[in-house]
């Protein structure tokens, strides 16, 4: 009983702060990764946005007092990979923080001699293991808007990768997804962008998806969601498991 009372509470606040359609037709005109979705599929992110909005905590740092415009975005953006899937892949974290701009972290490298380097760096967002996800809004507005670039499906990837116990560039995969397929694409595609970087040649993807297979999972989201015609033209295989994995075909549209 209790847990049906539960439920139902959690959808008639999820219902009370989801977007109004004036609200979401105004986020949909500001980001043209939503304008690809058609009217089911908006009401998809309608529903979900409720769902985070009533379910996460949003924290605002470094001065920042976050207000309903400012969290808004945030949430529709995040329903993106969650779109045909469910809010269960978000079960690990329940905080995002927001910052107005990019944000300095403090930061520990060893370098090949053993020495350690610590320093500080700016960031654009962050996921931390079972913990927050931490956005600039600066590089929110600046995302999904058509150049392969979209910071909060980034960050999102991380915290879906690390379901399976690692940030490794493996998250959970559906049973019609196989392990082979999986790890033989995305080995191949990275394989090409080191290749080409290596070769002094432009990669399709940003060159930071070099830096570890979770950052090319990573990377690899942000174009399927921003530039999903771009990215199957130019790795047609990686788009095709990304396609599975997300339940989506956004290069239709």
């Amino acid at each position: 009983m209790f847990d049906w009372l539960l439920r139902g509470r959690r959808r008639r606040e999820a219902e009370a702060l989801a977007p109004s359609p004036g609200e979401l037709e105004a986020i949909v005109a500001a980001w043209p990764c939503l304008q690809r979705l058609d009217d089911r599929g908006l009401e998809r992110v309608r529903e979900l946005s409720g769902q985070i909005l009533a379910r996460f905590e949003f924290h605002g740092a470094g001065g920042l007092a976050p207000d309903r415009a400012d969290c808004l975005p945030v949430a529709v953006l995040a329903t993106l990979p969650i779109l045909n899937r469910s809010l269960d892949w978000y079960r690990d974290f329940r905080t995002f923080i927001l910052y107005a701009e990019e944000f300095e972290v403090d930061v520990e490298e060893v370098d090949d001699d053993g020495l350690v380097h610590r320093g500080r760096d700016l960031r654009s967002g962050e996921a931390w293991e079972l913990g927050p996800v931490v956005l600039s809004l600066a590089d929110v507005a600046e995302s999904g808007q058509g150049h392969g670039y979209h910071v909060v499906v980034h960050e999102l990837a991380h915290q879906i990768d690390r379901l399976n116990g690692d940030i490794d560039g493996y998250p959970p995969l559906p049973p019609d997804l196989p392990h082979k397929q999986w790890v033989g694409t995305l080995t191949d595609a990275w394989n090409r962008l080191n290749a080409d970087l290596d070769a002094g040649r432009e990669p399709f993807l940003d060159p930071y998806a070099a830096e570890s297979p979770a950052e090319f999972f990573a990377v690899a989201c942000e174009a399927f969601f921003d530039v999903p015609a771009d990215l199957k033209a130019a790795e047609p295989a990686l788009y095709g498991v990304l396609s599975t994995l997300f339940g989506q075909d956004p290069a239709l549209h």
